[in-house]
C-alpha cells in the first residue's frame, strides 16, 4: 500500500494552518481584523514569536494584509495560487533562525576569543565601518553585518564552523519570511539591536575573554529577537512613537 512521508510540522506552520482553516470556514470573515498577537499567543499556548511567523506566512499566502497602525485584516478566504505549504515554500522562520544563531555563534565567539589575531580584529573593524555606512544610507544592505559575523567564525581557523555560519546566513537571505519581516522593520524606520553590540563583541574578542565574548554575542542576538518582535508588533498596532523611531534610527543589528 502507498505510504506518505511523515513530516514534523513546526509550531508556526501549525498555527498558520489553524488560522488559515478558520479563515476558510468564515470564523474570521473578509474584512475582519485578527486578534492581537499577544491574545492569539495566549489562546494558542505558543510564543509571540511563533504567532508573528504564522502571521508572516498568512500575509505571504495572500490571506491577510497588514494595515500599518490598524492591525492585520483578512482579505481572502483562500490562498492565492497553489496551496501554500510553509515548510516547503517559506524557508525557516526568522525567530528559529535567530535561535539557531544564538546556539552556534555564541560558542564560535568563545572559541575565536582564544586565538583572535590582530588581522582578525582589523577585519572586524572594517566590517563595523561598513555597517555604519549602510545604516547611514538607510539600511538597504546587510553586507557589513554578514561580514562581521563571518569574520568571527574565520578567526577560529575552523572550516566547519565557518561553513556553519555561512549556511545560517544563506538560509536567512533565502527566507521569504525573513525578507517580509525585514521589510516591515525597515518601513517603520526602526532598527533592532545596536552598533554598540558589535563594538562590545569586538572588545571582548580583543581582550581574549572567551566567556565575555560568548555572553556578549548571546546578549546581542537575544536583543535582535526581542527588538524585532517588539518593533514589528508595535508598528502593526500603531504604537511606534517618536522616541522608538528615533532610537531605531540610531540602532543597527541583526
Amino acid at each position: 500500500m502507498p505510504v506518505e512521508v511523515i513530516q514534523t510540522k513546526r509550531l508556526f506552520q501549525q498555527v498558520f494552518e489553524q488560522l488559515a482553516e478558520l479563515i476558510g470556514k468564515g470564523e474570521f470573515p473578509l474584512g475582519k481584523r485578527l486578534p492581537a498577537e499577544r491574545d492569539l499567543a495566549r489562546q494558542l499556548g505558543v510564543s509571540r514569536a511563533t504567532v508573528r511567523e504564522a502571521m508572516i506566512a498568512l500575509e505571504l499566502s495572500g490571506l491577510v494584509e497588514v494595515r500599518v497602525g490598524s492591525g492585520i485584516f483578512v482579505v481572502a478566504e483562500r490562498a492565492a495560487g497553489p496551496a501554500l505549504t510553509p515548510q516547503q515554500d517559506l524557508g525557516l522562520g526568522p525567530f528559529e533562525l535567530i535561535e539557531a544563531r544564538r546556539m552556534v555563534e555564541g560558542e564560535i565567539a568563545y572559541f575565536a576569543a582564544q586565538q583572535i589575531q590582530d588581522s582578525d580584529l582589523e577585519t572586524l573593524e572594517a566590517a563595523l565601518r561598513l555597517m555604519e555606512h549602510e545604516h547611514a544610507e538607510g539600511f538597504q544592505s546587510e553586507r557589513g553585518d554578514r561580514a562581521f559575523h563571518l569574520a568571527i567564525a574565520q578567526a577560529t581557523r575552523n572550516n566547519a564552523l565557518i561553513k556553519m555560519v555561512e549556511v545560517l546566513w544563506d538560509l536567512r537571505e533565502a527566507s521569504p519570511m525573513w525578507a517580509k519581516l525585514h521589510e516591515r522593520v525597515r518601513a517603520a524606520q526602526v532598527r533592532p539591536a545596536s552598533l554598540d553590540d558589535h563594538r562590545r563583541i569586538i572588545e571582548a574578542l580583543r581582550q581574549g575573554d572567551p566567556a565575555l565574548a560568548r555572553s556578549t554575542m548571546d546578549v546581542h542576538l537575544r536583543r535582535v529577537a526581542d527588538d524585532l518582535l517588539r518593533i514589528s508588533e508595535a508598528e502593526f498596532a500603531g504604537e511606534v512613537g517618536a522616541e522608538e523611531r528615533q532610537r531605531g534610527r540610531r540602532a543597527v543589528g541583526r
